[in-house]
């Protein structure tokens, strides 16, 4: 039977990823990924999809070695410590709210007693009180959504593994279902997956950390709001001359360039007096071309 919290274990970073590659249909997505988070509620934007499979323990590293809440996300799933909410699955059409919460308790090893409280406790924490005989096929997406999250609550995970589920919605619902899921998750620990999100929403209100991803690659990580106010910061990928010149070039300028510069992949701060422009014009006098300049600020809309 779950409650409505569920103590922590701050100990161990709620994700770490030491070295990890992740390879589909054999091209990496994620390659040479090392991070350690520091909070308990944590934003992943921009990053591939199969990082957030591999978080949530449906798929393998290709190499490295990632961890959530300090164990392997298969051996956590087993174990029915984290639970994953995704946003893109099938449900069957003919189980009510109900039935899924109760199933994916059944599932977390409860007894069927057990499950029926976990899943009524979950139905609750979501606010589908009022729906939970309406069976999902019928039901609209944000409805469904919310379902999703209580099949993972009524495991009782004390980690939710989560993707965006208000991508789609209209903001109001959106904003309403976020409200929802942070007051439902008061205790736990969650981690999500989105392409974008707002940094007023509540979920990027509540969040302690993001980390940001261009391309499978790892640009920055910080507070939210700090990376929301990085305007002056880009995601810089290049092609042809010698990318080291231009990064030292950058910094003699007044720069700040971290990334690797083997993968041509940097991550630029440009200082007040520099624009962009001249970052394009100055990659040009060294053979350089910019096939990528996105600005970081630009996931936290």
């Amino acid at each position: 039977m779950i409650a409505n919290a569920v103590p922590m274990t701050q100990s161990d970073p709620l994700f770490a990823a030491d070295n990890v590659r992740i390879d589909v249909d054999g091209t990496p997505t994620i390659d040479r990924l090392t991070v350690k988070t520091t909070g308990n509620t944590v934003i992943v934007l921009g990053a591939p999809r199969a990082l957030y499979e591999a978080a949530a323990g449906l798929v393998d590293v290709t190499a490295g070695a990632l961890r959530v809440a300090g164990a392997l996300p298969v051996d956590a799933l087993r174990a029915a410590s984290i639970a994953s909410a995704p946003s893109e699955t099938a449900l069957p059409p003919r189980w009510t709210v109900t039935h899924l919460a109760r199933e994916s308790a059944r599932l977390a090893g409860h007894t069927r007693r057990d499950a029926d409280a976990a899943a009524e406790t979950a139905i609750r924490l979501m606010k589908l009180d009022a729906v939970a005989k309406v069976r999902l096929g019928g039901a609209d997406r944000a409805i469904r959504n919310a379902a999703i999250i209580a099949a993972a609550l009524a495991t009782g995970a004390e980690t939710l593994i989560v993707e965006d589920f208000t991508s789609g919605l209209q903001d109001a619902a959106a904003r309403s279902l976020a409200r929802v899921f942070v007051s439902a998750c008061e205790g736990r620990r969650w981690l999500l997956f989105a392409g974008r999100l707002a940094l007023s929403s509540p979920l990027g209100l509540h969040a302690d950390e993001a980390l940001l991803f261009a391309r499978g690659r790892l640009v920055c990580a910080g507070p939210p709001g700090e990376i929301a106010s990085r305007d002056r910061t880009y995601s810089v990928r290049t092609s042809g001359g010698a990318v080291d010149t231009f990064a030292a070039k950058l910094r003699e300028l007044g720069a700040t360039v971290d990334g690797d510069e083997k993968t041509r992949a940097l991550t630029v701060t440009l200082p007040e007096a520099f624009s962009t422009h001249e970052l394009v014009a100055l990659a040009r006098a060294g053979g350089i071309i910019v096939v990528e300049l996105l600005p970081v600020s630009g996931a936290m809309v």
